[in-house]
């Protein structure tokens, strides 16, 4: 019983620490973090109880919880990038607004910052600092924060026409959105003629192995199957590769 009890107190301590760093990543709110805390807390004093003479499956448990909150962070990025990139463009707005009614961009900028919550609103600070610091040593950790970041500090070291600048960055990020949507909607019909074409084929295949039998065409069949996984593939790969420039 000791035993399962130093499992189950190091296995609170390891999630806990995990579920910290994360939400220190993602700016989580303390709300937050304390009502996580005792969902695991309560979670791991319910799998003790219910495998208390079987330490191996709170050992699988803990595991299995360890190992994905740590693939959480990635996924949970991906969507938070989503938010942000549709978020710059209000965020601009908001910018342009403040310049227009006689402010300097850096305290429009801020302003437009506070507006924002949340884990876009502490990636958009630590872009706000780097404008402060004489050299650019706030390294952006994604591709569209560090495109964003060189911009705005090309805006604020200029020394005029702020508001035009501004402009004609919404009107750039405006024209990728819309690319990026339209060839999102092309991407999305080349995977549903992807998955009509494999209903076709596995009925298909269905219906020559139930009338003319496996054994006898099985080089043929064989054969199809590698070829047209073999399509498959190549298309989505290759869709992946391709760049699209605006």
């Amino acid at each position: 019983m000791l035993i399962l009890f130093l499992v189950s107190l190091l296995g609170h301590a390891l999630v806990h620490r995990t579920i910290s760093a994360v939400a220190r990543e993602f700016a989580f709110s303390q709300h937050l973090i304390r009502t996580l805390s005792l969902m695991n807390l309560a979670v791991i004093c319910f799998i003790t109880a219910c495998s208390a003479s079987a330490p191996a499956t709170l050992w699988l448990f803990i595991g299995i919880l360890w190992i994905t909150l740590k693939f959480f962070p990635p996924i949970l990025r991906f969507f938070l990038l989503k938010r942000l990139r549709s978020a710059l463009i209000p965020l601009l707005d908001c910018v342009l607004l403040g310049v227009q009614t006689g402010k300097s961009f850096r305290s429009s900028l801020h302003a437009a910052i506070e507006l924002q919550t949340g884990w876009v609103r502490h990636q958009l600070l630590e872009l706000y600092e780097s404008l402060q610091m004489s050299e650019n040593v706030i390294a952006m950790k994604s591709a569209l924060l560090k495109d964003f970041q060189a911009e705005i500090i090309a805006i604020d070291r200029s020394s005029s026409r702020c508001a035009e600048q501004v402009r004609a960055l919404r009107r750039e990020l405006k024209m990728q959105e819309d690319f990026r949507r339209r060839s999102g909607q092309v991407t999305q019909q080349i995977k549903m003629q992807a998955i009509i074409v494999t209903a076709l084929y596995g009925a298909l295949l269905a219906f020559v192995i139930a009338h003319f039998g496996f054994e006898k065409h099985r080089s043929l069949v064989l054969t199809s199957f590698i070829m047209f996984a073999g399509g498959l593939v190549w298309i989505f790969l290759a869709g992946r590769r391709m760049k699209w420039k605006v």
